[in-house]
């Protein structure tokens, strides 16, 4: 398994659900998570470590992406 940093910016309201979906994805754990911090008025940046198949974080990814409203992103950033 390979270690992956994510890092979500959006909408406060959504930072739960990503965790949560990270979380709760097939074959992904969920290793750490910082607290969301104020990035903009609204917005945060979100931290999180997973583990797992490339094929399974970059398909959990690719579905929370697809989700998310204009503006926000979500990017690995290390691994």
């Amino acid at each position: 398994m390979t270690t992956y940093r994510i890092r979500f910016e959006g909408p406060a309201s959504l930072a739960l659900g990503v965790a949560t979906t990270l979380a709760d994805a097939e074959g992904v754990e969920l290793t750490s998570s910082e607290p969301p911090s104020p990035i903009a008025d609204g917005a945060v940046g979100l931290d999180v470590t997973v583990e797992g198949a490339s094929i399974a974080v970059g398909g959990v990814i690719d579905r929370i992406r697809d989700g998310l409203p204009p503006g926000s992103t979500i990017v690995v950033t290390d691994r």
